[in-house]
């Protein structure tokens, strides 16, 4: 079913929420979980269950993984 609905997205960046866009960047740009949940007046336990889903949705494994994948789709 994911397969899909990634057909119809123009990028994978398109399956995210609002949110998790936002946290997906900052993280792209090297802030922390802590620097994250201060800067968007959320918990560091919601940051990492933001984290999560965007690594489960765009299939990354890793932090090194989201700056690659950040650069490759030029943002």
């Amino acid at each position: 079913m994911l397969s899909d609905y990634q057909r119809f997205v123009g990028s994978p960046l398109d399956m995210l929420t609002a949110r998790e866009h936002e946290v997906f960047r900052l993280l792209a740009e090297g802030k922390t979980a802590k620097d994250i949940a201060a800067g968007l007046d959320i918990s560091v336990y919601t940051v990492d269950a933001h984290r999560n889903r965007l690594f489960r949705k765009l299939g990354l494994r890793s932090s090194a993984e989201l700056v690659r994948f950040a650069i490759r789709q030029g943002g």
